[in-house]
Formats: structure tokens, C-alpha cells, sequence
């Protein structure tokens, strides 16, 4: 008789338990230069961090460190060949390796390049780094479209005519539709 076989469960965690530990301290190291840069919380404030002012030079040094820990993550996760989600890969600039955070490393705007905005489905997400002024597109709500294999034929392609049967016999400038 075999021995049953039991989940495995993750391959690789060592991996990507570094890999998310590299992103937390990024995170961390972006949103202290942050602090540093609009300095402390007020009084009445909830949020009770005490973050003294620091100088150009050093936020700058913590900013080029979360930029450092971005870029060993992504190394981490070429060497291994693991897939990062991508929920994560939109937080990080490709050109730079800046976390994307809004409104401090980066801008997003939502434009829709169709003739006056009339097709809603053409929404697309722009987000722009503020550190090297590359900017990455992402279509906002929009299905993808399937193969087009897959998609189901159209009427008139069903028929194989390029007419209907309502404007066959029709002159071409009036029309067939009665009220």
C-alpha cells in the first residue's frame, strides 16, 4: 500500500518570504522619507510617530535605500524565476525601481482618450513617476476582449451578407425603419 501524499504547500517561501520582507522595508523607508520631508505630525493628531526634519541629503540617502531594497526584491525574484503579483508590480516603477506611492512618489490620473469621452469602456489608468517621469498605463474596467476564435460570430457574419433584410431592398439615403 502507498503513503498517502500530503500538501506540500508553498515552494520556494524561503524566497518569498525574503521577497515580501525587501517590499515591507521599501514601504517603510519610502513613507519615513515621506515623514522626514512634510515633518512631524501635528499635536492633535492620532498618528503619534515623532519624525524630526532631516536635510535634503538624508532623505534623500533613505529614499535611494527603499530604492536599494526595490531593486534587490526584483533581483531576488528574476534569480528565482518567481512570479510577483500583479497588485505589486503596478506599486513599482520598472524604469527606476521607485515605490509608487500617491500623491509622494507618484501621480495618476484617469484619462479617456476616445473623440469627447463618449466611450466610457476606453478608460485608462495613468500613473506617472515623479522620480524619473516615466508613466505606465493600465486599462481602468474594460473585459478583455476574447480570441477571436472564441467569440461568437456577429449577425452578419453568421449570414455571410452584409445587409440585413430590412435595408436589402432599400435606396441608399432613405430608410427602412417605420414608426
Amino acid at each position: 500500500m502507498a503513503k498517502a501524499k500530503s500538501n506540500p504547500g508553498v515552494q520556494n517561501k524561503i524566497i518569498y518570504s525574503r521577497a515580501s520582507y525587501l517590499y515591507q522595508a521599501a514601504n517603510y523607508l519610502a513613507s519615513r522619507a515621506d515623514d522626514a520631508q512634510h515633518g512631524p505630525a501635528p499635536v492633535g493628531s492620532t498618528d503619534q510617530r515623532s519624525v524630526p526634519r532631516m536635510s535634503s541629503k538624508q532623505r534623500q540617502s533613505i529614499q535611494n535605500m527603499s530604492r536599494q531594497a526595490v531593486s534587490d526584491m526584483r533581483a531576488v525574484s528574476l534569480k528565482a524565476q518567481i512570479r510577483q503579483g500583479p497588485a505589486l508590480k503596478r506599486t513599482i516603477c520598472k524604469f527606476c525601481d521607485t515605490l509608487q506611492i500617491e500623491g509622494q512618489t507618484c501621480q495618476s490620473v484617469v484619462e479617456n482618450p476616445s473623440k469627447g469621452c463618449l466611450k466610457p469602456w476606453a478608460d485608462v489608468l495613468v500613473i506617472k513617476c515623479n522620480t524619473c517621469g516615466n508613466s505606465k498605463r493600465y486599462p481602468v474596467s474594460a473585459p478583455r476582449q476574447k480570441r477571436r476564435a472564441l467569440r461568437p460570430p456577429r449577425p452578419d457574419q453568421a449570414t455571410g451578407q452584409g445587409k440585413t433584410d430590412a435595408t436589402k431592398g432599400s435606396r441608399p439615403g432613405t430608410s427602412a425603419c417605420l414608426l
